[in-house]
């Protein structure tokens, strides 16, 4: 749950030092989404990391996101994330494996798709 925490919280403030506390470099994260073709997009988790600069959306105080942890058992973890960001909606499957007693993200899957803006 701290490891979540930790990780919602990098993508409110956009502070990279947060995403690279929890996400390994050598971790995955690889998804597709209706805005950005049918082409799959694939990062390491360092370069997942690195796209936040430190500046959070503009539409940041709109954006919703929640979690549920699905599973876990003994040293691996899988949870599940909802992104409900205006125009956009998303679901992300995040897998924590614990290594030397600390808990990190080793991948994460995502999907999304557009939705209606309301005015």
């Amino acid at each position: 749950d701290r490891v979540m925490q930790t990780f919602m919280r990098a993508y409110t403030t956009a502070d990279n030092a947060l995403a690279k506390e929890v996400f390994r470099s050598d971790g995955v994260m690889i998804g597709t989404s209706e805005n950005r073709g049918p082409a799959l997009a694939q990062r390491t988790g360092a370069q997942f990391a690195e796209g936040f600069d430190g500046k959070p959306a503009a539409n940041e105080d709109q954006r919703k996101r929640s979690y549920e942890i699905v599973d876990v058992a003994r040293d691996l973890a899988a949870v599940r994330v909802d992104l409900d960001y205006p125009g956009w909606r998303g679901v992300d499957y995040v897998v924590l494996i614990k290594v030397e007693g600390q808990w990190m993200i080793a991948s994460k899957t995502w999907t999304g798709y557009l939705t209606p803006r309301t005015p």
